[in-house]
């Protein structure tokens, strides 16, 4: 009982630990971010190698009781086989797709302990999302089967909570926000680091659900008492990454407690008070890997007292954001620019940020902000300071700046439809005089692939030319064409050049410009 429990709260750890990861993608991730995922998957090998041998044991001990016993142990013998194959062959599949996430980042000769283009976008959606050949739903209903038929072996309900959660295929609620299926929220546009590591966090899950229903084989056929003797002290942190100046909290346990006895607890040197019920917190002070020591022990039932030493890692993190542009790294003035704004770990509720300098910052909800850099900025920088709310203290965990830029200038261009009845963009070369004339006149816009923003056109001037060389120019009707100018273009035959210019538009910033002239040849 007391092992199972251990290892529900070991689960909880290793999800609040891929949960902090997954928030400090946001839209721009480091180097460093990316190999704190390598960290994490390290942490959920290591679990899957402990829990996989305590499987192992167990399904020795049930081995033995099968060869001392048959006739009392049969039918719990014939349930550990067929989980054994249940929990192998899910486990290999899901290996398998972490070597193909690897292959299509890295090339044939990956090694997914070694990943080389961790940041890869596509491979995760590829091997899982892809209409053809994808993995994801194949997988998704694996996990289903492999749950709904563990399920009926575990005789706990908390535990069988636990287990259901652990291996649910449903979306979790910011997914179900967004829109996105359990898929789309595991595997679209994941780098491949993430989507390898959420793959192990799954074989942690699912060996851990083997070993809650080979606990409830053990208790059913009466071999518990054999475990005593194999007593081992654990550290159960609630997560082994923490901010620094946030609380660390652990429990500190050993396997098969004696609930009419409480085990004495030295951490470094200390001992903890009994009504701590192993509960272990301290500050987080300096960054990187840390470590802290000791021992647990408790009498038997021959009353010798027996001691287990442990020794636990955990990782202390600077505080971390992500302010991410959903254009690039600048802000354009005169317009309002949206930016993504989360901090790890904290909800979007507890998260606020100002703009110390460049203009104002306004948030729209979500974790969305608007950014309007002041126009006597231009050439400077918008200065960005976040800050988050952690166990009722605020601290300033980020501070970013942006370029100021004013919008590029706009292009005049023609709108008309070819023949299929596409709308297109006319803005040089040849166009048929019936196309020209259907056009009421001309359109500017910035449209270079990043800015998609429409300026109001407030006048141009058609310029044709005569046999003699002499210019004739004629003024529009705002941004159409006036009578004069219809007149003077229907009287063009084929192959005639004309141009449009002293084009005059105005932007949404409100500041007036001239565009380049337009050369149009009749077709």
């Amino acid at each position: 009982m007391a092992l199972s429990r251990g290892q529900m709260t070991r689960q909880k750890m290793i999800n609040l630990m891929y949960l902090v990861f997954i928030a400090m993608l946001a839209l721009n991730v480091s180097t460093e971010v990316l190999d704190g995922f390598v960290l994490v998957n390290d942490n959920l090998q290591e679990n899957i190698e402990v829990t996989a041998a305590r499987n192992k044991q167990i399904y020795a001990d049930i081995d033995q009781a099968y060869a001392n016993n048959r006739e009392k142990t049969q039918v719990g013998f014939d349930i550990s086989r067929d989980v054994r194959r249940k929990t192998d062959s899910l486990f290999n599949y899901i290996q398998y797709l972490k070597q193909e996430i690897a292959k299509k980042s890295d090339g044939a000769n990956a090694d997914i302990n070694n990943l080389k283009s961790k940041d890869n976008l596509d491979a995760s959606s590829e091997v899982m999302i892809s209409p053809v050949g994808g993995q994801g739903n194949k997988l998704k209903k694996a996990l289903d089967e492999y749950r709904e038929s563990i399920l009926t072996l575990i005789s706990d309900n908390t535990k069988k909570d636990v287990v259901s959660k652990t291996l649910s295929t449903q979306p979790n609620e910011r997914a179900k926000k967004d829109g996105k299926s359990w898929l789309q929220a595991s595997f679209d546009r994941m780098p491949s680091i993430a989507a390898i590591t959420f793959l192990s966090e799954l074989q942690v899950n699912v060996k851990q659900a083997e070993g809650e229903v080979l606990n409830n084989l053990i208790q059913d056929i009466d071999i518990k008492d054999m475990r005593v003797n194999q007593l081992s002290a654990f550290v159960v942190p609630q997560s082994s990454m923490v901010m620094r100046g946030t609380t660390y909290s652990a429990q500190i346990i050993m396997a098969a407690v004696d609930t009419t006895q409480r085990p004495r607890i030295v951490v470094n040197g200390k001992e903890l008070p009994e009504d701590k019920n192993g509960l272990y917190e301290f500050a987080a002070t300096g960054t990187g890997k840390q470590t802290f020591n000791g021992f647990i022990e408790m009498l038997d039932r021959s009353g010798f007292p027996l001691k287990r030493e442990f020794t636990q890692e955990y990782t202390v993190m600077e505080p971390m954001a992500t302010v991410a542009p959903l254009l690039m790294d600048v802000l354009y003035s005169g317009i309002p620019n949206q930016i993504s704004i989360s901090v790890p770990g904290v909800p979007i509720s507890e998260v606020s940020a100002t703009a110390v300098d460049g203009g104002t910052l306004s948030a729209l909800g979500n974790g969305i902000w608007v950014a309007s850099p002041s126009p006597s900025k231009i050439g400077q920088k918008f200065v960005i300071t976040v800050s988050a709310r952690v166990n009722g203290a605020t601290q300033t965990v980020a501070r970013k700046e942006f370029r100021i830029r004013p919008l590029p200038p706009a292009l005049a261009y023609i709108d008309y439809k070819d023949a299929n009845g596409n709308q297109r963009k006319f803005r040089k070369g040849a166009l048929s005089r019936a196309l020209i004339l259907n056009s009421p006149g001309i359109k500017a816009s910035i449209d270079d692939g990043i800015l998609d923003i429409q300026f109001t056109v407030l006048s141009f001037r058609t310029y044709s030319f005569d046999a003699m060389g002499n210019t004739t120019p004629e003024l529009s009707n705002g941004a159409n064409f006036s009578q004069r100018q219809i007149e003077q273009i229907r009287k063009m035959n084929r192959g005639t050049r004309f141009f449009i210019g002293d084009i005059k538009v105005k932007g949404p910033d409100g500041v007036e410009q001239e565009t380049n002239p337009m050369q149009v040849t009749i077709n």
